[in-house]
C-alpha cells in the first residue's frame, strides 16, 4: 500500500488529509530485539505504519488488539539493524547501496543485512521494501559471484520457491559450476533446497555463457526502461506489482546498466 499523493489539482485532497493526520496522529512505540531496562523504542506515527502494509494496518486499526490499545509493538525476534534500514527506507525510499566504482566489494556483513531486510519485508508483507532490497542484491551479484556462506544463510532464512531463495540458489549453482571451493549439497539437508537447486541449475544451463547475471538479469538494450524492462529477467525476482523507486540507466560509454 502506498501513501496517498496529491495531483497538481488536488491540493486539498488526499495529501492534505495525510498531512493533517500526521499532525494529529499518535506515536507508536516499536521495540525490536531483546528488551532490557535501557531499551529505547522507535517512535513512529501510527498513520505511517498503517500505510506501510496490511499487517500493521490490521494490528493497529482493531481496537480489540492489545497493540492498538497500548500503542506499542514488540518484535523480540527481529533484527535491529534491518529495522533501522526499514525505517530509513520509509522516509527516503533508499537502502544501502554498493557502488562498483569503490573498487571494494561489499563485505559479508552488508550482504547479510540486505538479506535480513528482505526477510523482514517478507514477514510483514512490505513488498515495496523487499523489491528495493532485491534490486540492490541483483545489482551486486551481477558484478560479484558472492560467497557460499552468505547464500547458505539466505537459504536458511527463506522458504522454498520464494524470490530470495531463487537468487540464493542461483548463486550457489554459479559457485559450484565455476569450480570454486564449495561444501556440496549435504549442508543443505533439511532445508527443502533440492527443488530450488534443480530449478537454478536448469536456469544456469539455459543462460549458457551469460553467467554473472549482468546481461541476463538487467539486459543490454539501451532502449530499455524501468517500466518496460531492458530485456532481462529482473522483474522475475520481485514480489507484488510495486516497482522499485530507483531506476537504473544505460551508460552509452560503458555499455552497461548502472544506478
Amino acid at each position: 500500500m502506498s501513501l496517498p499523493v496529491a495531483t497538481t489539482d488536488d491540493s486539498g485532497g488526499e495529501a492534505r488529509v495525510l498531512a493533517e493526520s500526521l499532525q494529529a496522529d499518535r506515536l507508536i512505540d516499536i521495540y525490536v530485539s531483546e528488551m532490557n531496562s535501557k531499551t529505547k523504542p522507535f517512535r513512529v506515527q501510527q498513520v505511517l505504519l498503517e500505510h506501510l502494509s496490511d499487517y500493521f494496518n490490521s494490528a493497529l486499526q482493531a481496537n480489540n488488539f492489545v497493540e492498538s490499545k497500548e500503542g506499542r509493538l514488540n518484535f523480540p525476534e527481529d533484527d535491529l539493524n534491518a529495522w533501522r534500514v526499514l525505517l530509513h527506507w520509509m522516509f527516503t525510499k533508499t537502502v544501502p547501496h554498493w557502488d562498483k566504482d569503490d573498487e571494494i566489494a561489499i563485505d559479508e556483513e552488508l550482504q547479510n543485512l540486505l538479506i535480513d531486510c528482505w526477510v523482514l519485508g517478507d514477514k510483514y508483507q512490505i513488498c515495496a521494501f523487499q523489491n528495493e532490497v532485491m534490486v540492490e542484491l541483483l545489482w551486486y551479484y551481477s558484478w560479484h559471484i558472492g560467497e557460499e556462506e552468505t547464500f547458505k544463510r539466505g537459504v536458511e532464512l527463506t522458504s522454498s520457491a520464494s524470490k530470495l531463495r531463487r537468487l540464493m540458489a542461483e548463486g550457489i549453482v554459479e559457485i559450484m559450476e565455476a569450480d570454486h571451493p564449495h561444501s556440496g549439497l549435504d549442508q543443505y539437508d533439511g532445508m527443502r533446497f533440492l527443488e530450488d537447486y534443480i530449478r537454478a541449475k536448469e536456469q544456469f544451463d539455459e543462460d549458457g555463457d551469460n553467467h554473472g547475471f549482468a546481461q541476463v538479469v538487467f539486459g543490454d538494450e539501451s532502449e530499455g526502461t524501468l517500466e518496460k524492462g531492458p530485456g532481462g529477467r529482473w522483474k522475475d525476482y520481485l514480489v507484488g506489482d510495486t516497482l522499485p523507486s530507483r531506476a537504473w540507466k544505460w551508460d552509452l560509454d560503458e555499455r552497461e546498466w548502472g544506478f
